[in-house]
C-alpha cells in the first residue's frame, strides 16, 4: 500500500518536491479530469432528474486532490462549482436565489470536507515518512556507534596485551608487576575518560591530552615543565596512544631522569611539518634537562618504555626517535597528520 501511495504525485512530493515539468503535468492532468467530469455530467443531463448538478464533480475533486495534490484538488473544486452553477443549476447564467445559494453552500461544505480529509491523510503520511527516516537515522547511528565501540575495544585490548606482555618481561617480582600494570592501565583509563567527555564530532586538543597524561607527576603548571606548540585537535585511538606514551615518559623521567632530582625539568614542544613526500606530520619533542646523565640501553635490549612506545605508536603509523645526550634524554614522536582524526584512523584500519 505504501509503495502504491508513493507512486502518486500528491504523496511522492511529500519527500521529493516535484520538478517544474512534473508540477505542470499534474495541473494539466487535473484539468483533463475536470473536463471529463464536465462532459459526463453534460451527457447525463437529459436523463437526470433535477437536484444532481454536482454528481460527477465530487469524484473529480477527490481524484485530483488525492492523486495530484491538494492545490490541484482546490482548482478542480472551484472550476466544478462554477460549471455546475452556470450550466446545470440555472443554465446559461449565475442564479443568486436562496435555493441556488444553499446548493452552492452545500457543495462548498462537501468539497471542503473532502479536501480536508485528503490534507489530513497526506499529513499523516508525511509524519509516518519522517518517523521512518528518523528510525533509519537512529539505526544507522547505532550501527556506527557499535562499529566505533568495537574498533576502540579492539585497540584497547591490543594495547593492554602489549602492556601485559612487556611488563612480564621487565618485572622482577609480582608486586612490581602489579604496580606497573596498575599505573599503566590507570593511564589508559584516563585517556578513555577524556574521550568519553567529548561531544559527537568533537576532538580533544593535544595540549589537554598532554596535561591529562602528566597530571599524576604534579609538574603541569610548575617551573619544571613547559609545553609549547600550536592548537592541534586529535581524537580516537591517537588520544589513547599519546596518553600512554606520555605517561611512560613521565614515569621514566620520575624514576631515572630529570624528574628524579630537584632541579630537573622537562620541555615539551610540538609542531606540524612537511615531509619529503609533501605530506604533513605532527612532531612532538620531549626533552629532559638537569637530571642525571642518561645511560643508553644496550643495543637490541630496549626497555619497556621504548619498546612500548615503538609498538603502540606503530598502530597509528607513527615513529619514535630516542637519543641520549649528556643533558638528558630526548624523544621525538612523529605521527602522520591524517591519523590525528578518528575518521581517518577508521578508514585506514578498514
Amino acid at each position: 500500500m505504501r509503495a502504491l501511495l508513493h507512486r502518486l504525485p500528491a504523496f511522492a512530493s511529500v519527500q521529493d518536491p516535484l520538478s517544474g515539468g512534473g508540477l505542470i503535468a499534474t495541473y494539466v492532468a487535473s484539468l483533463i479530469v475536470f473536463a471529463v467530469a464536465l462532459a459526463i455530467r453534460a451527457w447525463f443531463d437529459p436523463v437526470l432528474p433535477a437536484g444532481f448538478p454536482f454528481l460527477t464533480f465530487f469524484p473529480a475533486v477527490i481524484i485530483c486532490g488525492f492523486v495530484f495534490g491538494l492545490r490541484q484538488g482546490v482548482m478542480v473544486a472551484a472550476l466544478s462549482g462554477l460549471s455546475a452553477w452556470y450550466f446545470f443549476i440555472s443554465p446559461g447564467r449565475f442564479d443568486f436565489s436562496v435555493g441556488t445559494l444553499l446548493a452552492m453552500a452545500l457543495y462548498i461544505f462537501v468539497v471542503t470536507t473532502e479536501l480536508t480529509l485528503i490534507y489530513l491523510v497526506t499529513q499523516a503520511y508525511r509524519k509516518e515518512m519522517t518517523a521512518r527516516e528518523e528510525i533509519q537515522r537512529l539505526a544507522e547511528q547505532q550501527e556506527v556507534m557499535a562499529l566505533e565501540l568495537d574498533h576502540r575495544l579492539k585497540n584497547i585490548f591490543a594495547t593492554i596485551n602489549a602492556i601485559i606482555s612487556l611488563s612480564l618481561k621487565n618485572a622482577s617480582s609480582a608486586d612490581e608487576l602489579a604496580a606497573r600494570l596498575r599505573d599503566r592501565l590507570a593511564a589508559l583509563g584516563r585517556s578513555n575518560l577524556l574521550l568519553r567527555g567529548l561531544r559527537k564530532g568533537e576532538d580533544a586538543s593535544l595540549q589537554s591530552v598532554i596535561f591529562q597524561a602528566l597530571e599524576p607527576f604534579a609538574i603541569v603548571g610548575t617551573a619544571r615543565f613547559t609545553a609549547n606548540g600550536p592548537k592541534v585537535p586529535i581524537g580516537g585511538q591517537t588520544v589513547v596512544v599519546l596518553s600512554l606514551i606520555l605517561h611512560e615518559l613521565g614515569t621514566n623521567a620520575a624514576k631515572y631522569g630529570a624528574l628524579s632530582v630537584q632541579g630537573g625539568r622537562v620541555d615539551l614542544d610540538w609542531l606540524i611539518e612537511s615531509t619529503a613526500d609533501n605530506d604533513e606530520q605532527l612532531v612532538i619533542t620531549w626533552r629532559e634537562n638537569g637530571g642525571p646523565a642518561p645511560t643508553p640501553p644496550v643495543a637490541g635490549a630496549g626497555g619497556f618504555g621504548s619498546t612500548l612506545m615503538k609498538r603502540v605508536i606503530a598502530g597509528v603509523r607513527g615513529q619514535t626517535e630516542i637519543s641520549y645526550p649528556q643533558d638528558g634524554a630526548v624523544v621525538r614522536l612523529l605521527l602522520p597528520v591524517d591519523m590525528l582524526r578518528p575518521t581517518s584512523e577508521a578508514a585506514a584500519d578498514n
